[in-house]
């Protein structure tokens, strides 16, 4: 592949769940040629992140102020999606038709749940699981994998 390889994180509403792990994974993996995006199934355009979002990605030094929902149908196609939920994979591959299934994946194999409105407790379990399932991801091997 040319040019750095394009992740979009998909959830429903772009606020919470997608956007924590857009950030965390730019993060974790600067400098590997990976750009990464996120998008919601029902995302309303330009909406913030939630506040306990915010207040959670400050846990991991991530910056949530400035992130602004982006609906699915709106992105660019992507060179690999990772899905909070099974009806997010399915969206993806709906929104996608053209990319091989094996690039459109759940971001953890159960599933992350959404915390939205179930308070803080909620919001931490999700970014734990998220902070996991990116932390388990070789992107030097997946980059590999993508380009043969």
């Amino acid at each position: 592949m040319t040019g750095p390889i394009r992740v979009l994180f998909v959830c429903s509403g772009n606020i919470c769940r997608s956007p924590f792990a857009e950030y965390l994974a730019r993060d974790r993996w600067s400098g590997s040629g990976v750009t990464t995006s996120s998008a919601g199934t029902w995302a309303t355009r330009d909406q913030p992140a939630t506040p306990d979002m915010v207040i959670v990605g400050r846990n991991y030094a991530l910056d949530l102020t400035h992130h602004r929902a982006t609906p699915l149908d709106e992105t660019g196609e992507p060179d690999l999606v990772y899905a909070m939920e099974v009806h997010h994979l399915e969206a993806g591959r709906l929104r996608f038709p053209t990319l091989d299934t094996d690039r459109i994946r759940l971001l953890d194999p159960s599933g992350i749940d959404d915390p939205y409105g179930l308070g803080m407790n909620q919001y931490l379990a999700s970014a734990q699981t998220i902070a996991q399932a990116i932390d388990a991801i070789d992107i030097v091997e997946v980059i590999g994998s993508l380009s043969d």
